[in-house]
């Protein structure tokens, strides 16, 4: 008896210590465009692998689930599936068994789009869960959000110093221009990817002045494969700011 009641004790330590090893990580919603949200993780641990789904109120309908700058790289997995038109289940893991390092970005952008005119609209996050490497949950602190669809947007952390226009023309094919705005030096990154948050095409990886930029994509790949028509994303990255634009293949 004594021995089981000793073994309770160490086990509810063990479970206490695990459930409280570490704080300061956090997950936040931000909506970045009147049709885009984004997912962002700030993190002073390794973080390994990230569970939550995003629900939006009855007027605000979740569309497709792209990777953020934070998930670019190959070896991160990002799997979504939407049971219903205003919920979103997303995982988050390496394929590599690789770490995000501490820092802040965004892990996912999802595209939203309005039913009605309601006065306010909300986006929240549920089922979160955060773990290393170990697969140990990590304590996180979950910032949900609110807006008001009279109100302009603001953005997320002061003026912005990329611009992403919209792609012209759109839909398109069989080539598009996509513009985008600098108001500083800096390196920068242009990609477009497909639905599934693959990386199709990379038009721009290099430091640029402050100024104006047109591009031009004739719909193929990276290695001069033609596409097939669909969805695509256009996305300007920089190291801690991103801009996504929605674009359509025509047949």
């Amino acid at each position: 008896m004594r021995l089981r009641k000793r073994y309770f004790q160490v086990l509810m330590t063990l479970v206490f210590a695990a459930s409280t090893l570490i704080a300061g990580n956090q997950l936040a919603i931000v909506r970045t465009g009147a049709q885009t949200l984004e997912v962002q993780l700030g993190n002073s641990d390794a973080v390994a692998g990230v569970q939550f789904s995003l629900h939006t109120s009855s007027d605000v309908v979740v569309g497709d689930v792209i990777h953020g700058n934070r998930t670019l790289e190959s070896h991160w997995m990002v799997a979504s599936y939407k049971p219903n038109d205003t919920t979103v289940n997303v995982i988050i893991l390496s394929l590599e068994q690789k770490t995000f390092p501490a820092g802040q970005g965004t892990l996912v952008t999802c595209s939203i789009s309005s039913l009605n005119s309601s006065v306010q609209s909300n986006a929240s996050l549920s089922h979160v869960m955060v773990t290393n490497i170990q697969a140990d949950s990590l304590e996180v602190a979950i910032n949900n959000l609110k807006w008001s669809n009279s109100a302009p947007i603001a953005a997320s952390n002061g003026l912005k110093s990329i611009q992403l226009g919209q792609n012209y023309p759109n839909p398109f094919n069989p080539s598009t221009r996509i513009a985008y705005h600098l108001s500083k030096p800096m390196q920068v990154r242009l990609s477009v990817y497909d639905i599934t948050g693959r990386e199709v095409n990379r038009l721009v990886d290099q430091y640029q002045s402050a100024g104006e930029y047109s591009v031009e994509w004739n719909t193929n790949t990276t290695l001069g494969q033609k596409l097939s028509s669909g969805i695509y994303f256009a996305r300007l990255s920089t190291d801690n700011e991103l801009a996504t634009r929605k674009m359509i293949m025509s047949k």
